[in-house]
């Protein structure tokens, strides 16, 4: 008895010929070496924002000072006041004093039905408020992926960059795509809940675009009818709370924003557009809409010819979450967090089903994929985050046609 124990824990410790280099011991390494790294990165950043007072280096989740300031100003003068520019500048100043050293005022672009979701953080000083903030949003979206992947995945998906991205930003994308996370978990089983978490994702509209259009071609009429009945719920409550005004000033802001990526005054290399990339290259702004209407049209396809037939729900999911992110021009890198979803669903399906030659390979360069608007972008002159989402796009209609016309993957 011992003697077989023994030996069949030597043989789990050793490869057999022609395994894959990306084993589960390798993925457990490289995912705590990634955890590791994000530890070190936020705790010599911190250590030099709040002990040292280094100048110019701000605490970590700067732009959560947007969210913020417009929840105390919506508390004190009403729902149009964030989007009054010069009146949020001077709460965000106030806030950060070191924004004023060279750094502009970031806009409030959000609609008015997003104020209900930051409020709260407005009664609460800032530094506690960012914390809470961005430790709640870190824990919705790990939530969200411990609902969809197996137990032993977890620490992979825990360790995606796009994590640490939208922490370093401040931004509120892991609360988004958590709520899709979560939908997509529970759309089989509580339709109707499904639809109330991606109704929730309408404060951002443009990442909830691709949603709809998969409900109705899978014509699951009681989650589309509870998506639907929640967006506009949130609509007629702001509306009797806050009014018209905000609503008005929420579509000038965003032709504004729209005018600024259009001119390249916006920081295009972290954003993960066919359209910035286009613009980033020198291509003027009619062929770069030109060329992201072209994506955004393949990728409507590509949602519609998933969702209209049956397959894998996982395939089903990755191409809706990969889809919402090519269709809308406006995109930063922290928006990331949802190929986080598409990542795990990818892999899930290639686990259980056989693995498609250097589909891991493709998997690995996605989980990176989230980095790359902070350290490659200025130095190629060219953002590559793009591609990367068409391919993954790519992957998944590959595998669903491969399913649909009974070829089996061919493991390597």
């Amino acid at each position: 008895m011992t003697q077989t124990s023994t030996v069949t824990r030597g043989q789990r410790t050793r490869r057999a010929p022609g395994a894959h280099w990306l084993d589960f011991g390798r993925l457990r390494l490289y995912s705590y070496v990634a955890l590791v790294c994000y530890a070190l990165f936020f705790g010599i950043w911190t250590f030099r924002a709040c002990v040292l007072d280094v100048s110019g280096v701000f605490d970590p989740g700067g732009d959560f000072v947007v969210f913020w300031s417009a929840a105390k100003l919506t508390l004190v003068n009403g729902g149009a006041a964030p989007y009054d520019y010069a009146m949020l500048g001077k709460m965000e100043f106030a806030t950060v004093p070191e924004m004023a050293l060279g750094y502009e005022a970031l806009p409030w672009l959000y609609p008015p039905t997003f104020l209900f979701f930051v409020l709260a953080f407005g009664l609460l000083p800032y530094g506690l408020a960012t914390f809470l903030f961005l430790a709640g949003g870190a824990a919705w979206y790990a939530w969200a992926l411990c609902r969809t992947l197996p137990r032993e995945a977890w620490l992979t998906a825990l360790a995606f960059p796009g994590i640490a991205v939208v922490l370093a930003a401040g931004q509120n994308a892991l609360w988004l795509a958590g709520c899709a996370g979560l939908a997509l978990a529970c759309l089989r089983t509580r339709p109707v809940l499904a639809g109330l978490l991606l109704g929730l994702l309408t404060v951002k509209p443009h990442l909830a675009l691709m949603f709809p259009v998969a409900l109705l071609c899978a014509r699951n009429w009681r989650a589309l009818g509870s998506m639907a009945v929640t967006a506009l719920g949130l609509v007629l409550m702001a509306l009797l709370a806050f009014g018209t005004e905000p609503f008005v000033a929420f579509l000038g802001n965003a032709n504004r924003a729209a005018a600024q990526v259009e001119n390249g005054a916006a920081l295009l290399v972290r954003m993960a557009t066919v359209f910035a990339a286009v613009q980033a290259l020198g291509g003027g702004t009619a062929l770069s809409y030109a060329l992201h209407g072209m994506v955004a049209a393949a990728a409507l396809a590509a949602v519609v010819y998933a969702w209209s037939r049956p397959c894998s729900f996982a395939l089903r999911a990755a191409v809706l979450c990969c889809a919402g992110l090519l269709v809308p021009a406006y995109l930063w890198d922290y928006d990331l967090a949802f190929l986080g979803l598409a990542i795990a669903w990818l892999g899930m399906h290639g686990y259980r089903n056989g693995w498609l030659r250097g589909e891991r390979e493709l998997l690995v360069a996605l989980w990176l994929l989230p980095l790359c608007g902070m350290t490659m972008g200025e130095r190629l002159g060219f953002q590559p985050m793009a591609l990367g989402l068409m391919l993954a796009l790519g992957l998944g209609v590959w595998r669903i046609r491969q399913e649909r016309t009974g070829k089996a993957p061919r493991d390597a």
